[in-house]
């Protein structure tokens, strides 16, 4: 990984050009194209509203939206706290230092809660294949209802030792002989945050393996779509509620392969952060870290943005929802 030429190390990257990049890439690319994408995942939430929720596959979109939401509304404020406008405006608090606990913490939960809850789908898809006789038995509206909040209420509750160790207070700061708020550290800080970091990617990766494993089977089950139809017949499947199934099937798929696609550069980062400490957070390769990282939190902010045109080009349900809303809307104007 490492190139010498005469001495000076190629990977080692000047702190001026990281934070030129940085600031292009987070204040100006990523910024705009989360903004864009906290307006598609709004307008997810009110059509899912609208399209009730007698249906278990838009409880768990819903959910998924939510977190979706969360992520790019979380990344949004850090990218705001990049920000230099912002930062020297001379607010009663330290952007750089109070975003790592406003921003970063609770965005790693939603991208979380967004990994298992695909999980989740593209497992109810496997079992409508594997099990489509009990799948509406096995799964009922309230029974996903439960667990998509238990997967909320199980990752909030695996970052929530953060915020014991990282503390909003009060601080002198001499170099600019002022008291504004900023990040205490308890002394237990250090310990905590390195059991953290280890549970919250292993859950990381596990997500990512578990989407991948449960894409593979519908993919293979679509290949096999001709024996897949005559088991389903064979079941007493009505051919409307079929063709509503594979339709359903084939938009998971795509939702859990666009997760796959553009969660992929994510989790190269750190497991190299992992297998090799110096491209990290604080060894030599810091700087080369930080450009990748947000080079790959880039795919996560269009991962989180692009359900809104899957569902309407996927679901005619949810087409026909919009539509009927934008004439609502229309009418109201006229």
């Amino acid at each position: 990984m490492t190139n010498y030429t005469l001495g000076y190390d190629i990977w080692v990257i000047e702190d001026n050009i990281r934070e030129m990049f940085v600031t292009i890439t987070c204040c100006i690319v990523n910024a705009s194209i989360a903004f864009f994408g906290i307006i598609f995942n709004t307008l997810n939430v009110v059509v899912f509203i609208k399209m009730g929720f007698q249906d278990t596959t838009n409880i768990s979109l819903m959910g998924l939206t939510i977190s979706d939401l969360g992520c790019l509304l979380t990344l949004e404020w850090i990218y705001l706290c990049f920000n230099p406008l912002f930062s020297n405006a001379g607010l009663p608090f330290v952007s750089f230092e109070i975003e790592y606990i406003t921003g970063g913490w609770p965005h790693v939960c939603f991208a979380r809660i967004t990994a298992f809850i695909t999980a989740f789908v593209t497992f109810e898809r496997c079992l409508c294949i594997v099990r489509p006789l009990e799948v509406k038995r096995i799964l009922t509206p309230a029974r996903t209802f439960y667990i998509i909040v238990g997967i909320y209420v199980l990752m909030f509750v695996s970052v929530s030792p953060a915020f014991g160790v990282n503390l909003l207070q009060w601080k002198f700061y001499s170099s600019e002989n002022k008291t504004r708020i900023g990040i205490v550290y308890t002394e237990n800080r250090n310990e905590v945050e390195r059991v953290l970091f280890a549970t919250n990617n292993s859950c990381g990766y596990i997500a990512f393996l578990m989407v991948s494993l449960f894409t593979a089977v519908l993919i293979s089950r679509l290949k096999l779509k001709g024996r897949w139809r005559q088991e389903s017949v064979a079941a007493d499947l009505a051919g409307s509620a079929l063709s509503r199934d594979r339709k359903v099937m084939k938009m998971v798929l795509t939702i859990s392969a666009v997760f796959i696609v553009f969660s992929f550069p994510i989790t190269i980062v750190f497991i190299g952060t992992m297998a090799y400490p110096q491209f990290g957070t604080g060894g030599k390769y810091a700087n080369l870290f930080y450009m990748c990282a947000q080079s790959a939190y880039l795919m996560e902010i269009i991962n989180s943005s692009v359900n809104f045109f899957i569902y309407y080009m996927m679901s005619a349900k949810f087409r026909k929802t919009v539509s009927g809303w934008y004439r609502d809307i229309v009418k109201i104007k006229k």
